[in-house]
């Protein structure tokens, strides 16, 4: 790699571990004003979220994200429903339990990790990243430093090394499908949409999908990303083809 794509991948890494130690912060710092137990979470995702406003708002890309946009097109749309159709799979047919504290804050809470995490990754790392990198590499690194950062559980929770491990392989298929889109459309707000509803339905599902299921649905993802970045690249073909012969 030449020093521009070092730098930008330096970037990358930088900003998730940025991220991770405002995790930490608010993990350590949340007792010590009185907050335990589960909203602990809740807080270190308030930060989290204030962390990633800040970083979006002094690299200046709210217009870049897209996340004023409210609609991108049919095609747009039609790349969204397999994500969509993936939160119902978690939810249906046995339902979704309702844990304490109850739906409403757990919608809340998944709602901050949603924006924290797409404006972080989708928005500031992938415009980082199309900047050094092809199509496919800026959204395959983006992707697998999406998927690294879920390494933080080892830290912040009691899973397994295998269960976190696993984890990290499943968000990276899952980045890649989500930064594709990002990389494609420039219209954050779906996914921050997509995103919230998915951890929703994984989190409080009453019987978890399958592993054989699961492996389909990371396929797919990396189908549907592959899809998604290839339809860009048709429709970059056509408006070269149209300013070529517009000109003179």
């Amino acid at each position: 790699m030449n020093q521009d794509r070092w730098s930008a991948f330096g970037f990358g890494v930088g900003i998730h571990l940025a991220r991770f130690f405002v995790i930490i912060g608010a993990l350590t710092l949340g007792p010590l004003v009185g907050i335990s137990g589960w909203y602990l979470g809740l807080a270190a995702n308030v930060a989290c979220v204030i962390f990633a406003v800040s970083i979006v708002t002094a690299r200046k890309l709210w217009r870049t994200s897209g996340i004023l946009v409210a609609w991108r097109g049919r095609l747009a749309l039609l790349f969204l429903l397999p994500l969509f159709a993936e939160v119902l799979v978690w939810a249906l047919p046995s339902g979704l339990r309702n844990d304490e504290p109850g739906f409403g804050m757990w919608a809340l809470t998944l709602v901050l990790v949603g924006v924290n995490e797409e404006l972080t990754s989708r928005v500031v790392v992938l415009e980082r990243m199309r900047r050094s990198f092809p199509p496919l590499a800026s959204v395959a690194v983006t992707a697998a430093l999406f998927g690294l950062q879920h390494l933080s559980a080892l830290a912040t929770t009691s899973r397994t090394l295998d269960d976190v491990a696993l984890n990290v392989v499943a968000s990276s298929c899952y980045g890649f499908v989500l930064a594709a889109f990002q990389f494609r459309y420039r219209w954050v707000t779906p996914l921050i949409v997509v995103h919230a509803a998915a951890d929703f339905t994984t989190i409080l599902s009453v019987q978890p999908v399958p592993d054989a299921a699961v492996a389909v649905t990371l396929v797919v993802f990396l189908i549907l990303g592959f899809t998604i970045l290839r339809s860009a690249r048709v429709a970059n073909r056509h408006s070269s083809g149209h300013q070529d012969t517009a000109s003179p």
